[in-house]
Parts: C-alpha cells; sequence; structure tokens
C-alpha cells in the first residue's frame, strides 16, 4: 500500500536538501570529480563528478533540516529503510534511528547521481520516489488488507502493532469509499482510522498436504482477513475501556490487482468511541508485542481448542459480546458470567469468586474494596432476574458498578492472556491470598530465622522482679484448712438437735487478694493409719447369732467359730517403697503446682451422724383386715 505521507515527506525533504546544497556551493564548497579515460578512442580524459560523496560529506547539514528528520521518520515508519538499504546494497544498522537517517541520505544521492548543480526537477524526483515507494508494494503471494474501525480516533498519524498498523485513512493509497465517516462514530471533520496488513494469500493445504486450488479465493481471503484484524480489535478492547470495532466492509487486493470490498460481519460498537492519547501509543505497542508472543495463551487461541486457550476464547467471547450491548448494565451479566469462567469453583482453598478477583486485581490493603465491589454486582444481578431488593448495602448506581466490573474483568482477561496468570486462574488467586497468609505468620523480616518463637523482650529490672515474685507468690498461696466433716461421734449419744436459723452464726469466706479462689490437692497430706488399727473381718451372716429386737446399741461379736484376722500396714521399707514414696512427692508437688487453675468451691460445714439400723428388726404394718374388724 502506497503511503501518502512518506511521498509528500520526501518530496518536501527533496525541495529542502536542494537549497542547503546549493548554499555549500555558493559559499565556496567544491563537488570532488574523479578522472577517467574516456574509453572512446579519444586522448581526452573524462571528469566524472562525485555527487554522492559530496552529499555524504555534508550529511551533518541535511540532518539539521527540519523536513529530513521527519522524512527519515515515515521512512522507518512505513518500515521501508531497511528495505531500501538492502535494496541498495548498504548495510543496514542496528538503531532504528541511524537506519532512517541513511535511508535519506541515500535517496537523495540516488536523486541527484552525476548533478552538479541540484536542480529539482520533477521527473527524477518521481522516478526516485517510485523507486522507493515500490519497495512497499504486495509481493506476490500476499494480499494487502485495509478495514476501517469504528469509533477509534487518535492524534498520531500512524501507530505500529504486532499484527497490523493504524494509519489515518488519508494518509496511504486506498480507494475513496475507505475514507468515508459515515456509520463509522466519528463527526464529519474527524479523520478515518485504518487497520492495514498483509496476509499470506497461498491456498491452505488439503489433507494430503498439496495446495488446495478449490477453495474459493475472495471467500478464503475474506475469512483470513477478518480473523487477522478481530486480534487487532481484541487487542485494543484489553488495553482501556473505550467503543470500538471493525468497519462493515473491507477492502483487500493481491498483488497487481484492483481492489475488492468484502463483507466483516462485524457488529456495532456500543456509543461512547475510543480516543487513544499520544502518551499511550507506546505502551499499546508493548502491550500488542506481549499478546504476539509465541508462548502466550492468546496467541493459541484458534490453534488449540482445548485447555486454558478454549477456556479464555469463551471468556473473551463473552466479554466482547458485553461490550457490544448498547447499555452498560446490560453488560454487567455478560461480565460477571466472564468472571465465573475463569474464577468460579474448584482452587486449592475453595474461594469465592468476589475473593479472588479482589486478590488478582487489588493490593491487601484495597481488596476489601474490590471484593465489596464484585458482591454488589451480584446483588444488582440477582435484583435484576429476580426483582429481589438489595438489602443491607449502600446502594451504588447499577452503572457505576458496571463500570468497575468491567475493569476488573479487563485486568484479569489481560493478565492472562499474555500469560502472566497461568493456565489456572484459581489455584493462582488462592496460592496469592494463602503466600500472604503465611507471610503474616512468619513475622517481621529482622527476627525471620530465628530459633524463638517470640520476641523475649527486653529484661525485668529487680523492681519489677521483686514486686512479679509477690504477685506470684500471693496467687498461688494455698487457701485457709476448711473443717472436716464430723463423723466420729458416737451412735448413743443424744439425739441431734438443729440450731434455730437465726442462732446459727453465719461465716462469709474470706474473698481472696487476687480475686478468685484457688483448689490445693490435699490428697497426699493425709495422716497414714495408725498401727495399733485392728481391722476384724466380718462373720458370715448364716453364723451370727439373733439380735434382741429392743436392743438398740451395738454388740460385741462372738469370737467362737470365727477366726478373727487382724491387718496391720506393712512398715516402709526397700528401694521400691522409696520409689513410690518418691513418685507420689513428685505428684503432690505437680498438683500443688496447678491447682490454682481449679476454684475451689463454697465450703459447707456440716454434721452428719451416723445412721444405725437394726437387720433383725421388721416394720410394724397394721393388718388391714383387723382394722376392718
Amino acid at each position: 500500500m502506497r503511503d501518502l505521507v512518506l511521498r509528500d515527506a520526501l518530496r518536501t525533504m527533496a525541495g529542502d536538501a536542494a537549497l542547503r546544497l546549493r548554499d555549500l556551493l555558493a559559499a565556496g564548497q567544491e563537488i570532488p570529480y574523479e578522472v577517467r579515460e574516456s574509453g572512446n578512442g579519444s586522448p581526452l580524459a573524462q571528469y566524472v563528478p562525485q555527487t554522492s560523496r559530496f552529499i555524504r560529506d555534508h550529511a551533518s547539514e541535511l540532518l539539521a533540516l527540519d523536513s529530513f528528520g521527519t522524512a527519515c521518520a515515515a521512512l522507518e515508519s512505513a518500515a521501508l529503510a531497511g528495505v531500501y538499504l538492502e535494496e541498495m546494497g548498504v548495510p543496514e544498522p542496528a538503531e532504528a534511528r541511524r537506519r532512517g537517517e541513511l535511508a535519506g541520505v541515500v535517496f537523495l544521492c540516488r536523486l541527484w547521481q552525476g548533478s552538479t548543480d541540484f536542480t529539482l526537477d520533477d521527473q527524477p524526483l518521481e522516478d526516485a520516489m517510485e523507486e522507493l515507494l515500490v519497495l512497499g508494494e504486495t509481493a506476490e503471494g500476499e494480499i494487502e488488507i485495509a478495514v476501517p474501525l469504528r469509533g477509534f480516533q487518535m492524534d498520531a498519524e500512524r501507530v505500529e502493532l504486532a499484527s497490523a498498523t493504524i494509519v489515518r485513512s488519508d494518509t496511504v493509497d486506498v480507494p475513496a469509499e475507505a475514507r468515508g465517516t459515515d456509520g463509522m462514530g466519528a463527526a464529519g471533520w474527524e479523520p478515518t482510522f485504518l487497520a492495514v496488513a498483509r496476509v499470506d494469500a497461498t491456498p491452505a493445504p488439503d489433507a494430503a498436504g498439496d495446495p488446495d486450488e478449490d477453495v474459493d479465493d475472495a471467500g478464503d481471503l475474506g475469512l483470513r482477513a477478518v480473523a487477522a484484524f478481530r486480534r487487532v480489535v481484541t487487542t485494543l478492547q484489553l488495553f482501556k475501556a473505550g467503543s470500538v470495532a471493525l468497519g462493515p466492509y473491507a477492502w483487500i487486493r493481491s498483488a497487481g490487482d484492483r481492489w475488492r470490498r468484502i463483507a466483516t460481519g462485524a457488529g456495532k460498537p456500543r456509543p461512547g468511541g475510543y480516543r487513544l492519547a499520544d502518551t499511550e501509543l507506546a505502551d499499546l505497542a508493548g502491550f500488542s508485542r506481549a499478546l504476539a508472543a509465541p508462548h502466550t495463551p492468546f496467541s493459541r487461541l484458534e490453534s488449540e481448542g482445548s485447555g486454558f486457550p478454549a477456556t479464555l476464547r469463551r471468556a473473551l467471547s463473552r466479554f466482547q459480546a458485553g461490550l457490544e450491548r448498547p447499555v452498560t448494565v446490560e453488560a454487567l451479566n455478560d461480565y460477571l458470567l466472564t468472571l465465573r469462567f475463569l474464577l468460579e469453583g474448584g482452587g486449592p482453598a475453595a474461594l469465592g469468586m468476589p475473593m479472588r478477583v479482589a486478590a488478582l486485581c487489588a493490593e491487601p490493603d484495597d481488596r476489601t474494596e474490590v471484593k465489596a465491589t464484585v458482591d454488589h454486582a451480584l446483588a444488582i444481578e440477582r435484583e435484576l432476574w429476580s426483582g429481589e431488593p438489595i438489602a443491607g448495602a449502600e446502594r451504588r448506581p447499577p452503572a457505576e458498578v458496571a463500570a468497575e466490573v468491567e475493569d476488573l474483568t479487563r485486568a484479569i482477561l489481560g493478565d492472562a492472556a499474555c500469560g502472566h496468570l497461568g493456565t489456572e486462574l484459581r489455584t493462582t488467586a488462592d496460592e496469592i491470598l494463602l503466600g500472604e497468609g503465611l507471610q503474616v505468620g512468619e513475622g517481621a523480616p529482622e527476627t525471620r530465622g530465628e530459633t524463638a518463637e517470640w520476641s523475649p523482650g527486653e529484661p525485668l529490672d529487680e523492681f519489677e522482679m521483686d514486686t512479679l515474685s509477690e504477685e506470684l507468690e500471693a496467687a498461688i498461696a494455698p487457701p485457709a484448712p476448711h473443717r472436716e466433716l464430723a463423723l466420729e461421734e458416737p451412735l448413743d449419744e443424744e439425739p441431734f438437735q438443729e440450731e434455730p436459723l437465726e442462732q446459727r452464726p453465719l461465716e462469709e469466706p474470706a474473698a481472696p487478694e487476687h480475686g478468685f479462689i484457688r483448689a490445693q490437692n490435699l490428697i497426699h497430706e493425709m495422716e497414714p493409719v495408725e498401727p495399733e488399727f485392728e481391722w476384724e473381718e466380718p462373720v458370715p451372716s448364716s453364723e451370727r447369732e439373733p439380735r434382741d429386737q429392743h436392743e438398740a446399741g451395738p454388740q460385741e461379736p462372738e469370737s467362737d467359730g470365727a477366726e478373727i484376722r487382724v491387718l496391720r500396714p506393712r512398715p516402709a521399707s526397700g528401694p521400691v517403697d522409696e520409689l513410690i514414696a518418691d513418685s507420689d512427692e513428685h505428684r503432690r508437688q505437680v498438683a500443688n503446682r496447678v491447682s490454682f487453675l481449679f476454684p475451689q468451691p463454697e465450703t459447707t460445714e456440716w454434721q452428719v451422724r451416723e445412721v444405725g439400723y437394726d437387720r433383725t428388726r421388721r416394720a410394724k404394718v397394721d393388718d388391714p383386715t383387723t382394722n376392718a374388724s
């Protein structure tokens, strides 16, 4: 495709360079000559002007011209500088700016080759420009495509993307119909921008591996054109918010052929337009190159029918369907479905979709707000479906919430398409949250790697240690011993008479200083049984003599007919008994140490006599027959 901007830039540069070179000649600079033999048998020598050498020697004077820099930039922008140097047999520099400047100098050398006065004629200029511009024509086996972009506007004339170039329509040689603004979503005074590219026109191979010549060329080329430029629109949609789409028609042509129009089948975008600032051009170019890298899921969308590229393709399709909705709120369901495709269900932590969106899109301090936004969007979706109003939360404008969810969805899709989030976004989001949770539990960076779990802090001084010791001693001090139950009173004494409640003294247990009562284990403090105590084994009931029914007191058992064995405690001696005693002492110490953990119940001082009864005594029951008589 002929670049009209480049043609105008070359013409302007040639006019300014001619004036500067003439000024150099007028100032006394001379063009060097090479003396050669005539070669036709004449004895006279032939003088050949070295105009190219003169231009190269004064290239610094030409670089100071504004038009020279503009033309060199246009050469590099049109990707013709390197091709032109290669065609002229000049080594190609690696630096883009140096390559464009060298191509401009070579063009001027070709323009005034053999000239001595630097006159600018139209025919030599046209020939020199045609020699350069023909290198940008479509080669054999390629087709050239130009598609208008609906709603797209920018101040620059050209921006190079990975798979296409966006140019202003009045700067390239395209049909007049492609430059029209009707239906493009732009005002009459605003220019139309085109996405242009070249694709391989070789027929696709058939099952045997040979080119399929039966395929309709026009239809096949149209499908390839639409597929190629849909990636351009997707790149723009993932880069920033805005309404952009392909135009209804595209124009294609092959080498030496005329332009043909084909339908793209693209839908109409949402009103609003898509404006690209000059500061965003470099970022957009870098983003497009990142998406087009061979290892990214975006570059494998069409080639792989399963796995993560297929999931991403479905999510992108739903997201783009939301961008085509005329109202932002109507697209909220599309954005939430896109997020569900990528983030809902599964994962190592089994988290919900709102929390995973917050993990992927926000820093830890901002995740609460992002999660609340997604939760509010889900509530709005339920309200749109069922009519149930949102309860509990502060109601926000639905259009504002839908716009924020669109930005969150765009950010996740952009990172996923570039491969920054891996092939399983659920796992990535869960691992981000789990990793930050473990990082919080590890403590400060300067204390990591320590053997101690907590820092001991600053040591206490002597006064604080004494105060703490007194408080601990007061806390673990044993309580006052309580009165034991009196069970040793004989049965023959007077019957127990209960004192009136008014005369009984009330003893309030003193509250401990530390505010709670602690129990103390006194089991091991009990005195051992006296050695003089004798235990008499009871006599079987069949050998006992009957007792008098009127006898109230206990009787001494008869020793006749029954053997009485006396059980005495075994004296503590030997290593086994010492070991047992040591074990008892250890348990006693442990029990006293933890006794303060168990509160001591309030003591109740009771005096209960032993209940005595006669086993041979029967109760007197009135005979009902006797009473009846």
